[in-house]
């Protein structure tokens, strides 16, 4: 049962009884003095049930505590004795000192609750009304700018062997579970007492220098994974909460993902006593894109930012205003998700955040894709973004001094040639071949060494693309995309806030602490803006 928080102030809350003299500068003071007006208890009603359960705390003093916890980066421990013992952060939550506002487990239960029903963006989209009311964000039409930034994710990337194992403790625990026995003894039943050992492949007695013996040593892996799983579909039907299935599952992909099997060969049956000979495995060359790395948060993937820089775990992508510098909406995508996957749907988000409509979209050259062109050209949405360049043709004539007709169809050369000859490829875009034309060209040595001649590729978008290459070139268009750094000067602020790294395993609560770092970035730059421009009206006023 939901409990709101008092409107009058009891004698001894702090700043009462004596004084207490905050930096107005901090953090703590200006969230103090704004604290009344930012949430409203009401705001979180749906996470309450209005007659049943014991008096809550005041939700709104959680979603403060949550603001506190994630400016100062601290365990949930922390934060509720800092809730108590800390006088800036007692004046912020309106309180007496000398006692935590909450149990850890309330905390820590505000926080399942925001993320099960997403309403954190509650708290997010808060601070977007504070820098409207402060006069910061204008009422007009936006001019955003998106970006990316690597987040190193919480779970332990592991190597296959170690991650099988890690797969196949889980799937022991899930069904010593349904047995109501502990997984030790579960697994020393089953003759998998190994997989609990803190690092299997450490405790293997093997030497890894002989191809051989790991190929033996990752077969019986293979097998008992295989022996659990068969374990695992007997048990399902006596699962009422289904614990088993996920793990299973889990266990399942590790397999597909990194290991070849074939089947033991047809042999005489073993002697009494002796094991069958396992099925043969071994490790697959290469990595598959949708990799999982970590067993422990099975959302990771690998990622690179750049050809240089590679990560493990998620990616922030972050839409912020170009003239307020207002971060107005946030995603999580998979490590190995494209920058501008999904672009056009987070430019729709932005607009029910801010409730303002955006009449320009600004990215960097990863945004600058035919295909993201031609989505946003199709929602009628203007996209700026750094066009990818034409190759160079090693030297040779590029393609940029070929003359394209679109409205003819046809390409003409350098010298003259002109090929209305093309073959259309998958994605509808148009390879035109010059053939025979190239045959005793002048020019041939400095177009092409290909025997067939010269070919060019027209893109599916290239109307766009050449369009946007235009663009770029012009004054106006490099001084629109230099708008775009505002974003990068937006990253690093939720850097510093602890979003290089994620805090949660998962997607769901990663966003979670994007989003409320997101809000404690907005809130500052909002609240010292009008300290910057309270002091000049001073200066002015002097």
């Amino acid at each position: 049962m939901m409990t709101e928080r008092p409107q009058q102030r009891t004698l001894f809350d702090v700043g009462n009884v004596y004084r207490l003299q905050l930096d107005p500068a901090s953090f703590h003071a200006q969230l103090a003095q704004a604290a009344p007006r930012l949430f409203r208890d009401q705001d979180f009603a749906a996470l309450y049930h209005q007659d049943r359960g014991r008096p809550s705390v005041p939700p709104s003093q959680l979603a403060l505590l949550t603001l506190l916890q994630h400016h100062a980066g601290c365990s949930d421990q922390e934060a509720v004795e800092r809730s108590g013992y800390d006088l800036r952060w007692a004046a912020v939550l309106g309180r007496a000192g000398g006692a935590p506002l909450c149990a850890k487990s309330t905390l820590q239960l505000f926080r399942s609750q925001l993320v099960i029903h997403e309403a954190a963006r509650k708290i997010f989209t808060a601070s977007i009304a504070e820098a409207r009311q402060a006069g910061l964000l204008k009422r007009q039409a936006l001019r955003i700018a998106l970006d990316t930034k690597p987040i190193v994710g919480r779970g332990a990337v592991q190597d296959t062997y170690n991650l099988l194992a890690t797969g196949i403790g889980k799937l022991i625990r899930a069904l010593a579970a349904v047995a109501d026995q502990t997984p030790a003894e579960w697994g020393r039943q089953q003759d998998l007492g190994r997989y609990f050992a803190p690092s299997l492949k450490g405790s293997a007695e093997l030497d890894w220098s002989d191809p051989e013996a790991r190929q033996r040593f990752l077969a019986e892996i293979v097998a008992d994974a295989r022996r659990l799983l068969r374990l695992a579909g007997a048990a399902a039907s006596a699962d009422p909460c289904e614990k088993i299935r996920p793990a299973a599952q889990l266990l399942e992909a590790l397999l597909l993902q990194d290991v070849v099997e074939q089947p033991a060969p047809v042999s005489p049956a073993p002697a009494p006593g002796e094991p069958p000979e396992p099925p043969s495995a071994q490790l697959k060359q290469g990595t598959s894109r949708d990799r999982m790395p970590s067993a422990s948060d099975p959302e990771q993937r690998h990622g690179r930012k750049s050809q240089s820089q590679r990560f493990n775990g998620h990616k922030a992508r972050v839409a912020a205003d170009t003239e307020s510098q207002i971060i107005l909406e946030v995603e999580v995508l998979p490590g190995n998700a494209g920058d501008a996957e999904g672009a056009l749907q987070q430019v729709e988000r932005v607009e029910e955040n801010s409730g303002q409509a955006v009449a320009e979209t600004i990215g960097d050259c990863a945004f600058g894709s035919g295909q993201t062109r031609q989505q946003f050209a199709e929602a009628e949405r203007e996209l700026v973004a750094q066009a990818p360049q034409e190759g160079k043709n090693g030297g040779r004539f590029p393609k940029s001094l070929f003359m394209i007709d679109l409205e003819q169809g046809r390409v003409t050369c350098p010298a003259g040639e002109v090929s209305e000859k093309f073959t259309r490829g998958r994605d509808g875009g148009q390879l035109f071949h010059f053939g025979q034309r190239c045959q005793g060209c002048r020019l041939r040595a400095q177009c092409t060494r290909a025997k067939q001649g010269r070919q060019i590729r027209v893109h599916p978008q290239e109307r766009l693309l050449r369009a946007a290459r235009a663009r770029q070139q012009t004054p106006q268009g490099r001084a629109q995309l230099r708008r775009r750094v505002v974003v990068e000067h937006c990253l690093a602020r939720l850097g510093q806030l602890g979003i290089g790294q994620a805090r949660y395993r998962g997607r769901r609560q990663t966003l979670f602490q994007l989003l409320m770092a997101a809000t404690v970035a907005n809130l500052r730059w909002t609240w010292n803006w009008q300290a910057k421009r309270a002091g000049a009206g001073d200066e002015a006023v002097k």
